[in-house]
C-alpha cells in the first residue's frame, strides 16, 4: 500500500480506550491515573490526553514540567501531576496553570512554598516516599517531618502520598510487597499523628497487571495502557498494542554473492539476493544495535525479512531476496501485523537487546504519528515561557 510518509506510526486511539477500560476493571475501586510521560511513551501525549478527557479520568501523570505545560497549552484541562522533579524556573508556570508536583525533601517543600507564595498562588503537592527505588523521595522515617513542613506552608496543599515500585514483575516479586508495606505504614502514621488523609497512589503497570492487592486510592499505569507489559509478565486477554510502526522501500538493488552492505562491511551476502533500502535509521529511533545483533526482522508482504548491515542515521537495509514481487513503495512493518504474521514491540526490543519502553519512547520527530479512531491533534503551539 502506498504511503505519503517515509516512516510512520499508526496510533489506534480506540485500542488505547479499551486498554484504559481494562485497567479500570483490574483497579477495582482505585481510580486510574494514566501516565503520559515521554510523549505518552512515544504515542503522542496530546491525542492520548484527549481520549483520557473523553473517558473522564481524574488525573494525568507526566514526567516533567514541559510535558504538563504542553498539555495545558493544547487545551487539556484535566488535573495534571508532574511525577518527577521541577527546577525553580518552572514553578511560576506550574502555579499559573494549576499543575501539581511531587515533593521529595523538606528543603524542597520550603523552597516550593516560597516560590508559589511569590507567584501569589497555591501549589498542590504529592509527597513521595522512597520505599526502595532509590531515586526521588523521602525515606519512610522522614515522612512525618516533611508532611508537617508541607502543612505549615499556606502556599502548599498536600493532595497525595506516593511511591514507586522498583520491580518490573509487580506482585510476583517479594520486594514489591515490602515496599507496599512501608508505604501504607507511612500513610497510617500520617493519619494517626497528623490527622491527614491524602490520596494514596503507588501501583504502576506491573503492579496493576500482576494483581497486587491493596492498590490504594489510585493507580498509575503507563506502558500497559499502550498494550505493552513490563518484564516477563503474562499478556492478559483484552490488552491491545496501540502502536504499529511502518516505513517503505525506497530503493532496490540486486547483488551477487560476496557483496558487503553498510558501514564497516558488517554483513556480506552469501548468495545472490535483493537488498531493499528503507528511509529509517537511528535518528528516527530505530536501534543502532539492530544491525549488530543480526536478529532484527521486519515484515514485507507478510514475510519476515532480516535487517542486514549497520543501521545508519537515515537508512537501514533488509534482505528481500526470498520475497517475490517486492517493489519500491512497498509498505514495511517493524511493529504490527502484515499478512498472517505480526511483530510486537517486544520482538523489536529483544532483537536490539533493549526493552520495549525504549523502542516506543525514542521514536523521532520524523516518524509521523497517524491517529486512527480519532482526530489528529493540531500542531503543538510554542512552549509556555517559564
Amino acid at each position: 500500500m502506498e504511503s505519503r510518509h517515509r516512516a510512520w506510526a499508526e496510533i489506534d486511539l480506540e485500542a488505547f480506550r479499551r486498554n484504559l477500560r481494562r485497567s479500570r476493571q483490574l483497579a477495582g475501586k482505585a481510580a486510574v491515573w494514566p501516565v503520559l510521560k515521554a510523549n505518552a511513551y512515544g504515542h503522542g501525549a496530546v491525542a492520548i490526553a484527549r481520549v483520557c478527557a473523553q473517558e473522564s479520568v481524574a488525573r494525568i501523570g507526566v514526567g516533567d514540567s514541559s510535558e504538563a505545560l504542553q498539555l495545558r497549552h493544547s487545551g487539556v484541562r484535566l488535573p495534571l501531576l508532574v511525577l518527577g522533579a521541577a527546577i525553580d524556573a518552572e514553578i511560576p508556570a506550574l502555579v499559573e496553570h494549576q499543575i501539581e508536583i511531587g515533593v521529595h525533601s523538606e528543603s524542597r517543600a520550603r523552597a516550593l512554598a516560597k516560590l508559589a507564595e511569590n507567584q501569589g498562588g497555591r501549589l498542590g503537592v504529592h509527597l513521595k516516599v522512597d520505599t526502595g527505588m532509590g531515586r526521588l523521595g523521602v525515606r519512610p522515617e522522614a515522612v512525618l517531618r516533611v508532611a508537617r513542613a508541607i502543612l505549615e506552608e499556606p502556599a502548599l496543599e498536600l493532595r497525595g502520598l506516593m511511591t514507586h515500585f522498583s520491580s518490573s514483575r509487580g506482585a510476583q516479586d517479594p520486594t514489591t510487597e515490602g515496599q507496599q508495606a512501608l508505604f501504607f505504614a507511612a500513610a497510617s502514621e500520617l493519619r494517626q499523628t497528623l490527622g491527614v488523609t491524602p490520596l494514596l497512589h503507588c501501583a504502576n503497570s506491573a503492579a496493576v497487571f500482576s494483581a497486587l492487592p491493596q492498590l490504594g486510592d489510585a493507580v498509575r499505569p503507563g506502558i500497559a495502557l499502550y498494550g505493552i507489559l513490563p518484564g516477563d509478565l503474562e499478556h492478559p486477554s483484552g490488552l491491545e498494542e496501540v502502536l504499529s510502526l511502518h516505513t517503505q522501500v525506497v530503493f532496490l538493488k540486486d547483488v551477487p554473492a560476496g557483496t558487503a552492505i553498510g558501514y564497516d562491511s558488517r554483513w556480506t551476502s552469501h548468495r545472490p539476493t535483493r537488498i531493499a533500502t528503507l528511509p529509517m535509521g537511528y535518528n528516527d529511533g530505530l536501534p543502532y544495535t539492530l544491525g549488530q545483533h543480526g536478529q532484527g526482522q521486519v515484515l514485507v508482504r507478510g514475510q519476515r525479512c532480516p535487517v542486514v548491515g549497520a543501521v545508519s542515521m537515515d537508512y537501514c537495509t533488509i534482505d528481500v531476496g526470498h520475497v517475490p514481487g517486492v517493489a519500491v513503495g512497498d509498505r514495511v512493518t517493524l511493529i504490527g501485523p502484515s499478512g498472517r504474521d505480526r511483530l510486537r514491540a517486544h520482538d523489536l526490543a529483544s532483537a536490539a537487546g533493549t526493552i520495549p519502553y525504549e523502542i516506543t519512547c525514542r521514536l523521532g520527530a520524523r516518524v509521523q504519528r497517524v491517529y486512527l479512531g480519532g482526530q489528529q491533534p493540531a500542531p503543538t503551539p510554542a512552549p509556555v515561557a517559564t
